[in-house]
């Protein structure tokens, strides 16, 4: 081998190796790709693993609807796109059909829309007092002022609102790219927004007996109601489909597990119901 090309091997070999990617939290959030790590099915498994009180996670098995559509991929059919419009309540189905047709947020660096995420708002706070007996019809429970004034924030803190008797707020159009979530907000910062929509649920909270911290915290149970996992699946498949392919579901606490002080929600969140109900659509001819 000749000096030259042995000098040019040895310069090879100088130089800096790439920097590894950072991945952020357990799901493993790349910060050059905007993406958790794996397939579609691993990433919608890590991200919806069961949370608990106390921000504890257990795995679960991914429900074969939502396993399905990840594996497959694909969008949602005209037809389910039509069955999910139909669903919503006025004055929300006006709204989403004017804006039907309309293109979804991306990032400013032109990455598309690819996670839908899952909140509960955990307001009103009854600190030490019990839940009104009928939670899921409560006029202060279900209002929607605590999330359009600036009680809560100067603005919307999420893209909809979707309360306990099924009715639908939206903060921001689901075209304008927000953010929600720690990992958006404090590790990653503006170039995230536009990867994510946040669909914030109606539960109210309370101090677990003997508590005191705002992170020891209980839901209702049932944590969800019937018509919140119907909107919820209509809302999963209505975004999807403008977006032109099945979004990743996951949840916020899933999304910032393993980031300091990351949110507990949504509690008592039973994924099989989601799953029920998105299937019904999915199957709409």
């Amino acid at each position: 081998m000749s000096r030259i090309a042995i000098a040019a091997i040895l310069a090879i070999l100088a130089l800096p190796l790439p920097a590894a990617a950072e991945e952020i939290g357990e799901c493993r959030f790349d910060r050059d790709t905007l993406t958790f790590a794996g397939t579609p099915v691993e990433q919608a498994t890590c991200l919806l693993r069961k949370i608990k009180p106390l921000a504890v996670r257990e795995p679960q098995p991914l429900p074969k609807a939502i396993k399905q559509l990840m594996e497959r991929g694909g969008a949602p059919s005209a037809a389910s796109k039509q069955a999910a419009l139909d669903s919503f309540p006025e004055p929300y189905r006006a709204y989403a059909v004017e804006h039907a047709k309309a293109p979804v947020s991306q990032t400013e660096a032109g990455v598309p829309l690819a996670y839908f995420v899952i909140h509960d708002t955990s307001t009103p706070f009854y600190k030490d007092a019990p839940f009104p007996k009928d939670v899921d019809n409560d006029r202060l429970v279900n209002s929607f002022q605590p999330y359009i004034s600036d009680e809560i924030a100067p603005e919307p803190v999420a893209h909809i609102f979707l309360n306990r008797q099924g009715q639908i707020w939206p903060g921001h159009e689901f075209a304008e790219g927000w953010r929600a979530t720690k990992l958006e907000s404090r590790v990653v910062g503006p170039a995230a927004r536009g990867r994510f929509v946040h669909i914030e649920t109606v539960q109210p909270r309370r101090f677990m007996p003997g508590a005191t911290s705002r992170g020891q915290t209980e839901a209702p149970k049932p944590g969800f109601t019937k018509s919140q996992y119907r909107m919820l699946a209509s809302l999963y498949v209505y975004v999807s489909a403008r977006a032109g392919k099945w979004l990743i579901p996951a949840q916020h606490n899933t999304v910032d597990a393993g980031i300091p002080d990351a949110h507990d929600d949504p509690q008592n969140f039973e994924m099989k119901r989601f799953a029920k109900e998105l299937e019904k659509l999915v199957k709409a001819r």
